[in-house]
């Protein structure tokens, strides 16, 4: 994943891109033909053509048998040992690059035969690979760190395996014989099928129609639920949770076997392992201790009553409504400010919130959201996956995957893909291929700093008292979509994988039923529940995952720490976030963290965070 381009090339991009291009009206029916060529990303970058992918995957797969080779050399000397390193380091870049290409054509066109069977065989290859140098931990492991510190001082090429090395020791006694690692890399494919399944059967529902805002009969689909779940008419937004929950409802036993069998795989190979749940496995990769995750549950669960809670009462009062249910909860509290923000005018809202951050910086992200640059795909289309993503792979700029629907909401995304698109491009030009990508746990700090930034930006230049309290209601929106909610989600999945590591079983009704309590404790005594709300479980990807999206609560608690530290002016804070982005995998997360001055293992930064979320609606209620 890595690698990327000169700044003398995006500053290309940027001027290449600056054309005003055709607006689009956006559509989940729209046939991807009919969306202008520079809203849709070029895979080029990657490959040329799918043939040139067949042909290197072929290659690739051809090229497996080098890793063999290697058996028993490694920590045998310091020359043998990197160049097995570098080869195995090297086809798997390799791998990376077969599998982005492959994700990210299925991603846009998964109505498709082809792209479907590209990305299996990129699956596939993965296995393969997992499984041919499945012996590198286990021999690795065993050579002594005199023996390392030796090998690299005769061997330069050794040094950026460091990193690799030392977590490898730390991790030893959850290593298994190169046999046993093999048998659980045979396993990758079959541990990812329940997610496939899950996305297969999302493209083949069959969701109803219904009539929009205008009257217009429109077909209802994942990818613009949420719009629709946003409308200011309350009908239309209560028709799209029925219908959506309602479909969801229909195919729930096929869904909760998949979600099941998911969980059931990252249970296996916990206890392959060694660890005592998968939850321990899972934070264990980046060196997070489990009372970090305990702590943020236990945290948020005692301010529920003065956040969420309270949030909940202050709706249904804006609203003026008898009871408030789950299609009351996205629809805009300040209407009168709520405006179309077309992709371009999106843009140059992000490009001045993140000026602080230097022109150089602003050059590159500037680079990949212009139209034309090939690496953001903005519309929907029909068979495109729903939400959005950013990836990356090393010797390529990153891609943007986007349903951009002219709403402010789909500005932040814009500006949360491109904060991962930034933390990618800086840590691949900063970093070599081994320690060039970021966990998750600073990825999601990325992201949500630069919503944080135009957010504030936002908020300094509001004009008027609706539009302030529009502002900070997106602020108390952030919080509890990006932590509150993702908070919950976290405690779902421990109460799932803990249902499965007891005995139990994850039927339908079960999974609603832990659904349906979470619900009921996150939002409070005056939030109603209709019967298939509880079938949002079914609607959330992530939870395939396997403890992920906590991350997203840790890092938006951070991103806010680094906002307020930048927009204030401190003295050397553009440095120490970039410092951050440049970091990478080179060390671990609450390591690079700690340096920063942020501490998860205590409660004082989610305390901070709900204190925050507090005294917004303090001044929410004062402007009103």
């Amino acid at each position: 994943m890595k690698r990327i381009l000169g700044l003398v090339v995006c500053t290309a991009l940027v001027a290449a891109a600056g054309s005003a291009a055709a607006e689009v009206k956006p559509s989940a029916d729209a046939d991807r033909t009919t969306i202008p060529e520079e809203y849709r990303w070029s895979l080029s970058a990657l490959f040329g053509s799918a043939e040139g992918w067949e042909k290197a995957l072929d290659g690739l797969g051809a090229r497996l048998s080098e890793i063999g080779v290697c058996k028993g050399k490694l920590g045998k000397g310091a020359k043998e040992t990197v160049q097995c390193l570098d080869t195995a380091y090297g086809l798997k870049q390799q791998l990376d690059a077969l599998n982005a290409y492959a994700f990210q054509w299925w991603s846009v066109e998964m109505n498709l035969p082809k792209p479907q069977e590209v990305r299996e065989r990129a699956i596939s290859l993965t296995g393969r690979f997992e499984e041919a140098w499945s012996f590198f931990d286990p021999e690795l492991r065993e050579v002594e760190q005199t023996v390392w510190d030796d090998m690299a001082k005769k061997e330069q090429g050794l040094t950026k395996y460091g990193f690799y090395f030392k977590d490898l020791k730390r991790r030893q006694k959850h290593l298994l014989s190169p046999k046993e690692e093999s048998l659980i890399a045979l396993t990758l494919p079959m541990r990812e099928g329940p997610y496939n399944v899950m996305e297969a059967l999302a493209h083949e529902m069959d969701f109803p129609k219904f009539k929009d805002e205008t009257g217009t009969e429109t077909q209802l689909g994942l990818s613009v639920f949420p719009k629709f779940r946003a409308s200011s008419d309350r009908r239309v937004r209560k028709e799209a949770v029925e219908g959506a929950f309602g479909t969801l409802f229909a195919y729930r036993t096929t869904l909760a076997t998949s979600l099941a069998t998911s969980v059931k795989g990252a249970l296996f190979e916990a206890k392959a392992r060694g660890y005592s749940s998968t939850l321990e496995m899972m934070l264990d990769a980046d060196a997070v201790p489990v009372q970090v995750y305990d702590t943020l549950l236990s945290t948020t669960a005692e301010n529920l009553p003065r956040t969420l809670h309270r949030y909940v009462a202050l709706r249904k009062k804006i609203l003026g409504l008898d009871a408030i249910h789950y299609y009351d909860l996205y629809n805009p509290l300040f209407p009168n400010f709520e405006k179309p923000v077309t992709y371009d005018a999106g843009v140059k809202m992000v490009e001045v919130a993140l000026k602080p951050m230097g022109q150089d910086y602003v050059t590159i992200m500037l680079g990949g959201m212009k139209p034309g640059s090939g690496w953001t795909d903005v519309y929907p289309n029909k068979g495109k996956q729903s939400g959005a993503y950013c990836n990356a792979a090393y010797g390529t700029h990153p891609f943007v995957l986007l349903n951009y629907n002219n709403d402010l909401d789909d500005v932040f995304t814009l500006a949360h893909e491109f904060g991962h698109a930034m933390h990618f491009f800086l840590s691949h030009q900063a970093q070599p291929y081994p320690t060039a990508d970021a966990s998750i746990f600073l990825a999601e700090i990325a992201s949500t700093f630069h919503e944080e930034m135009l957010l504030n930006d936002l908020l300094a230049k509001a004009t008027s008292k609706d539009e302030r309290l529009s502002l900070l209601n997106k602020r108390i929106e952030n919080i509890r979509l990006t932590i509150t909610r993702q908070t919950m989600f976290a405690e779902f999945e421990k109460l799932i994988h803990a249902e499965v590591e007891s005995g139990g079983a994850l039927t339908a009704e079960r999974l609603s039923t832990i659904y349906r309590e979470l619900i009921e404790k996150y939002f409070g005594p005056g939030f109603t529940i209709d019967e298939n709300d509880p079938m949002e479980w079914a609607y959330i990807p992530h939870f395939y995952y396997n403890f992920y999206v906590y991350k997203y609560s840790t890092g938006l608690m951070s991103a806010i720490v680094f906002t307020q530290r930048v927009q204030e002016g401190k003295r050397g804070a553009v440095q120490q976030y970039k410092g951050l982005l440049t970091a990478g995998a080179s060390d671990y997360p609450l390591v690079i963290l700690e340096k920063a001055g942020i501490d998860f293992t205590q409660k004082e930064i989610t305390q901070a965070t709900y204190d925050l979320f507090a005294r917004t609606l303090d001044e929410i209620e004062s402007l009103l």
